[in-house]
């Protein structure tokens, strides 16, 4: 594990790599509720918000979007 002093949040970033806006705090929300409830931090950090922890793992690639195809069906098709 990697030790993380800092968190920056590059939300631009975040949505080069995952391109649904939405998905993004759905996806945070859910981590930060098993770290808050049972789950291991993927990093380590100073920082003991479960929001922050995820966060973190998120843009570090240690968590992802199991079912990228259902979010594919969400973006509007527009010309």
């Amino acid at each position: 594990m990697e030790k993380v002093v800092r968190l920056e949040i590059k939300y631009d970033e975040l949505l080069e790599r995952i391109p649904y806006k939405y998905a993004i705090p759905v996806v945070v929300a859910k981590r930060a509720e098993a770290i808050r409830e049972y789950a291991k931090p993927f990093v380590i950090t100073d920082d003991e918000n479960p929001v922050s922890i995820a966060f973190m793992e998120l843009s570090k690639g240690y968590i992802r979007i199991k079912n990228e195809e259902i979010l594919r069906a969400l973006v509007p098709k527009v010309k």
